[in-house]
């Protein structure tokens, strides 16, 4: 015998799941410095996913007029894992039924569970966008000042100093060592050359 009650709880878990997931890729997106850092790594690892080159992150998210968090581009792979991930638990969930187009259910006991399974199809075709929507909104503030025609993060220095993209990263204290060509902060611990530009770190001036 068909145990709705079974399927029902294994569909509400599946939409509690997402809300949640989603709660957590843009928490630690917008928490991530400009473009993103080892944190947010390990977030995209958690999902599978490699994360892209330190300078692909940088233009990515000025290209679309950030100020803060990790790219666009990489929080859509994420929601894109969600999805899939939460596809594949509707799947299994659902084996027992019979469906028909657009969440109609064929299997007689099953048809109670009709609404939500339509209701759930179409979150997962929507998470994708609304977690764009919502993730642009917290990071892209007046992103229509920012000129489009900015082709690098590196392109005419000294008319975008306020653009540059470490500007307002956030960093250990212990991470004393900037580029002395471009001036970003060291990235990562024991590699004493800019992840950015491939030149030399150096410390403090003495005082």
């Amino acid at each position: 015998m068909l145990d709705v009650g079974a399927i029902r709880a294994s569909l509400d878990a599946i939409e509690g799941n997402l809300a949640a997931h989603e709660r957590y890729v843009l928490d630690a997106a917008r928490a991530a410095p400009f473009g993103g850092n080892h944190a947010w790594d390990a977030v995209l690892r958690h999902y599978g996913l490699a994360p892209d080159p330190a300078l692909a992150r940088l233009e990515a998210a000025q290209r679309a007029g950030q100020r803060e968090g990790a790219s666009i581009d990489e929080v859509l792979r994420a929601a894109a894992a969600v999805v899939k991930q939460a596809s594949a638990e509707l799947d299994r969930a659902l084996a027992s039924i019979e469906l028909g187009p657009a969440g109609t259910v064929k299997t007689l006991e099953a048809r109670p569970l009709e609404p939500l399974i339509a209701a759930l199809q179409v979150r997962l075709r929507q998470f994708e966008e609304q977690v764009r929507t919502r993730y642009a909104a917290l990071v892209c503030p007046g992103a229509g000042t920012v000129a489009s025609s900015v082709g690098s993060v590196f392109a005419n220095a000294a008319s975008t100093a306020k653009l540059t993209p470490w500007a307002n990263v956030r960093f250990e204290p212990t991470r004393v060592l900037s580029c002395e060509v471009c001036g970003a902060p060291q990235q990562l611990e024991l590699d004493f050359r800019c992840l950015y530009c491939r030149n030399p770190m150096r410390g403090p001036s003495p005082g």
